[in-house]
């Protein structure tokens, strides 16, 4: 499947087939390709942590104000970015180019530390970005998913024992479309009013 074919199939699924499961394997397949996602100085500040377990999944629905997806679901990922992700910096570039590791090496740390909203927008945005290429990868491998912002984020935090340097970005469920039906796509905004070249208030597609 092309990406263009690709976009158009994945669609946000509410209702789950109940009862399925996804492997490790599967899992690790699609994982594989979300490590590949881009990121700030190439930190990478995400973290999943998948929920199969039936009695957890209930549980955590019932963290996810009653959502029926996150208990029906073959696992829900609760994607998380890593507050201090730059701690990592040395590690990260050990195998960069001498010239690379020389410039990024000092001044990355710098750019983060003592700046906890900096830190939280790129840990939400790390996280945002590897939850999209990890939609798409399921749906490569034939999996529905659905993004979810929609839960007590405090609580579960602790549901899956997040430190202090973890957040929650969104919950990603994943399973099967019930009975195979993919929900209708809606409206989308035409180009005209997403797309302005140059400045705001500059062309737009015909």
């Amino acid at each position: 499947m092309n990406f263009s074919d690709l976009a158009r199939e994945r669609h946000s699924v509410r209702h789950y087939t109940p009862g399925l499961t996804i492997s490790d394997a599967e899992l690790e397949a699609i994982f594989a390709d979300v490590a590949l996602s881009p990121s700030s100085f190439n930190l990478q500040p995400w973290q999943f942590v998948v929920v199969r377990d039936p009695a957890r999944r209930q549980a955590l629905k019932n963290l996810a104000f009653y959502q029926q997806q996150v208990e029906d679901c073959a696992a829900a990922i609760i994607v998380c970015g890593k507050l201090n992700a730059h701690v990592d910096t040395v590690r990260i570039y050990a195998d960069a180019p001498a010239p690379m590791r020389e410039k990024f090496v000092p001044m990355i740390p710098g750019v983060y530390e003592g700046q906890p909203g900096l830190q939280r927008e790129e840990a939400v945005r790390g996280g945002s970005l590897a939850a999209m290429t990890l939609m798409y990868a399921a749906k490569a491998r034939g999996w529905d998913t659905g993004p979810m912002i929609g839960f007590e984020a405090d609580k579960v935090a602790t549901f899956v024992n997040l430190d202090a340097n973890t957040v929650p970005v969104m919950i990603v469920v994943i399973g099967k479309a019930l009975n195979g039906q993919q929900p209708q796509r809606l409206y989308r905004r035409p180009l005209s009013e997403i797309v302005h070249y140059e400045t705001l208030d500059g062309r737009t597609p015909a």
